[in-house]
């Protein structure tokens, strides 16, 4: 080795202590319940890692876990009274940028395991190890590490396409990031933590089926087997007039994309979309919020021709502003319709909401700029 030349030192496994956890290097005593957590089907969902996990990959765990530390990647064991609840890791990525990974097990979830554990391992990262900046990721859809990146003060900055390969497939990724000084504590909640926690809630359960309280009317899931009445909707001239950036003409294939469109951004938690189907399930139109700042929304509906006249587009509009309010912690939903679309006034006022004037050159998908009524609805003035 040349005179003066530095020797790296590998580092040895730190012990830390995290609001009564104790983050502490892998041992053989671990495997049996990390197995336990690599077989809960929800961890299985959003890990990347080959799964089954057994065979070599597990017999080899502990001295790879050696090696990581040895090389600057810390790889902890998260235990609460000495049991296993958890994984946290920290890897380097680029110069001065660390990326954090965790699990949390099946048995441990509703007590603020991750939180405390990431608030430990980022403290580490950054005094520790240099770190800079310590990135974040998970698979669209992962509404728990989402919100624990959020409330430890991770900033989620947007969404990688086919950003990560899970096991043959490409899956997008939620990405985001924390820089020193940024870190949350229990009592330091983001403002808009109440409303995130709210809507996770919801996108994470099934879509329940909603009764309207009109006649023969209630609100599903939007499914396959609506698609021909879907695409036969859409391209009804009335619909065609008002409903902005449908094709046309409207085909069998353009609901098609429609409706795995539509499921990719219930994932991401955008939009919160309803068929209205009859007293025979028969597909009779559509009403959608899509969500825009933590606790507002756009409200948009359109009524199949068949299914007109009955009251059904109102009951409907109703009955998913109250879902947004009570389950969705919306404080207010917007609504906007071309000046002279007057059946979409009528309903929208019936519901409640106050026309508040007309927005000029709204962008009214690829007609180019029209004018448009808008209009808010808030709790109070549910009809």
């Amino acid at each position: 080795m040349p005179a003066g030349a530095a020797q790296s030192v590998p580092m040895e496994p730190v012990t830390l202590d995290a609001d009564g956890l104790r983050l502490v290097a892998w041992e053989q005593r671990h495997l049996a319940d990390l197995a336990r957590i690599y077989a809960d089907p929800l961890i299985e969902r959003y890990l990347v890692m080959p799964l089954p996990w057994g065979g070599p990959a597990r017999d080899r765990f502990v001295s790879m876990q050696v090696r990581h530390w040895q090389g600057g990647n810390p790889r902890w064991a998260v235990e609460e009274d000495g049991a296993l609840v958890g994984s946290m890791a920290l890897t380097k990525s680029f110069p001065s940028e660390l990326t954090i990974t965790y699990v949390t097990a099946p048995w441990a979830r509703g007590r603020g395991v991750a939180q405390r554990a990431i608030r430990a391992a980022v403290a580490f990262g950054f005094e520790r190890l240099g770190a800079k900046r310590i990135a974040w990721d998970a698979i669209v859809g992962n509404h728990a590490s989402r919100l624990a990146a959020l409330r430890t003060g991770f900033t989620v900055e947007g969404i990688a396409r086919s950003g990560v390969n899970q096991r043959g497939t490409s899956r997008d990724c939620w990405v985001g990031g924390i820089l020193p000084g940024e870190v949350r504590g229990p009592e330091n909640p983001p403002w808009h933590y109440a409303v995130a926690k709210r809507q996770a809630a919801f996108f994470t359960a099934p879509q329940p089926v909603l009764d309207t309280g009109a006649a023969g009317l209630r609100l599903r899931p939007l499914q396959r087997s609506d698609l021909g009445d879907l695409a036969a909707t859409c391209a009804d001239p009335e619909t065609q007039r008002w409903v902005g950036g449908l094709p046309n003409p409207y085909t069998r294939d353009d609901a098609d994309a429609w409706l795995d469109f539509s499921r990719g951004r219930r994932d991401r938690a955008e939009t919160v979309l309803y068929a209205l189907a009859d007293a025979d399930d028969r597909y009779c139109g559509s009403v959608e919020l899509v969500l825009k700042a933590p606790g507002e929304a756009e409200l948009g509906y359109f009524c199949a021709p068949w299914a007109r006249g009955r009251g059904w587009t109102t009951a409907a509009v109703r009955r998913l502003c109250r879902l947004g309010f009570e389950e969705l912690a919306l404080e207010r939903i917007a609504w906007r319709a071309v000046v002279g679309n007057e059946a979409s006034r009528r309903v929208a006022e019936k519901a409640g909401f106050t026309v508040e004037g007309v927005g000029r050159g709204l962008r009214h998908g690829a007609d180019g700029r029209v004018d448009s009524w808008i209009g808010s609805l808030f709790p109070a003035d549910l009809g």
